[in-house]
């Protein structure tokens, strides 16, 4: 820019320092706000929470606290927008218990919570299962006169429903409706995913003909809720249901929908349509992840074919998805059930030349205390 005789205004650098925060480019964001002074412009709030927001992302509390002080220092008055940026951080992160006392000090700085702000605190305790936490900063938020909207009772419906609470996420529904609030997708894909979760199909049938009445269009989230929740009760024909039903509303199926799919399949004996679900899903541009290779892994070798469940190493090393303790186990315990101990230590040395750590189970399998049988690997220590 400055080679074509173009000079940078402070809107320039600030949208440079976003590029780079947002890719997690610390070192040159920091780079570019060293320059900026030199250039002439003076590092004001936006400078400082955008930097914040950066190390935020890359979990770097200490120096994104160590911006504000700096900020302080140098007489930049704090804004809602940094006060926020900086609790919704510490609200995504494993340090949530800090925040009550992070917010008495932003408070008593001048700092005068909003919405927003209660949100974002509430969503983080829900997310940490913490529901007592988040009770006691809604009842703060109401004490204090601060308007709820359909984010906050939705953070709490999903939080009820995560903690197999359904009938206080009922309970959370019609306050929010007694508020004159509408519920969104989020709060009803929320309840039927609680349900579908109790196994509970009914209810959650019930919650998908509301939202549809309400004018709202089923996400591929609420398909693949339903999807799960038959296959965790083996009812692969009405999962495949939702699938067909998924597709013919042009909802994309997404990487979540085919291994659950593929999973339900397999763990079902029909492997070839779950390999056929396979070869559908790279056909659309779905990229497998490692707990679609344990469902694929599982199934070839509870069907018998141990070589073709190896084969899936190669496919995984050509998608550059690395495999995990539990595929190397199943792999393991298969060759050595079929009697070929050669096959089952070069696969051991394998698993670690390629770091990947044995457990408690590889080792009782290796000295003849474990073999696993049916579904042992997979569903009761495999991810899915």
């Amino acid at each position: 820019m400055k080679e074509t005789g173009v000079k940078p205004s402070i809107v320039t650098y600030h949208s440079l320092l976003m590029g780079y925060c947002q890719k997690g480019c610390m070192d040159e964001a920091v780079k570019l706000y060293s320059e900026m002074p030199v250039e002439g412009f003076v590092p004001n709030a936006v400078t400082y929470t955008t930097l914040m927001k950066g190390y935020i992302k890359r979990n770097n509390f200490g120096k994104a606290y160590a911006l504000l002080d700096e900020m302080k220092q140098n007489g930049v008055s704090c804004n809602e927008f940094t006060y926020n940026v900086l609790i919704n951080g510490i609200c995504m992160s494993d340090q949530i218990c800090e925040v009550d006392e992070m917010l008495k000090n932003f408070i008593s700085e001048g700092f005068v919570p909003t919405t927003m702000t209660y949100n974002s605190i509430i969503n983080g305790f829900v997310k940490s299962g913490m529901m007592g936490s988040a009770s006691a900063m809604y009842q703060q938020m109401c004490e204090k006169g601060i308007p709820t909207n359909i984010l906050t009772y939705t953070s709490f419906i999903d939080g009820y429903c995560r903690t197999r609470c359904c009938d206080l996420a009922l309970k959370m529904l019609n306050n929010l409706r007694c508020k004159g609030l509408q519920p969104d997708i989020a709060a009803y894909h929320a309840l039927i995913n609680g349900f579908c979760h109790e196994g509970n199909m009914s209810h959650a049938m019930q919650f998908l003909v509301i939202l549809l009445k309400d004018g709202l269009t089923p996400t591929a989230a609420v398909y693949n809720s339903f999807i799960t929740g038959y296959k965790n009760l083996k009812m692969m024909k009405e999962a495949s249901k939702f699938y067909e039903s998924m597709i013919k509303e042009g909802i994309a199926a997404d990487t979540m929908t085919y291994t659950t799919l593929i999973d339900g399949f397999s763990k079902d004996g029909n492997v070839s349509f779950a390999l056929e679900l396979y070869s559908e899903m790279l056909a659309k541009g779905n990229i497998p992840d490692v707990i679609t290779f344990t469902a694929l892994t599982h199934g070839l070798i509870r069907s018998g074919d141990i070589d073709g469940a190896k084969k899936l190493l190669d496919e995984m090393r050509r998608l550059d998805v690395h495999p995990n303790v539990y595929i190397y186990n199943m792999l393991i315990n298969g060759y050595l059930r079929d009697s070929k101990l050669q096959e089952a230590f070069q696969l051991h040395a394998e698993m670690l030349d390629r770091g990947i750590v044995p457990d408690d189970i590889t080792d009782d399998i290796l000295v003849g205390q474990k073999s696993l049988e049916g579904d042992s690997c997979a569903d009761v220590q495999g991810p899915i």
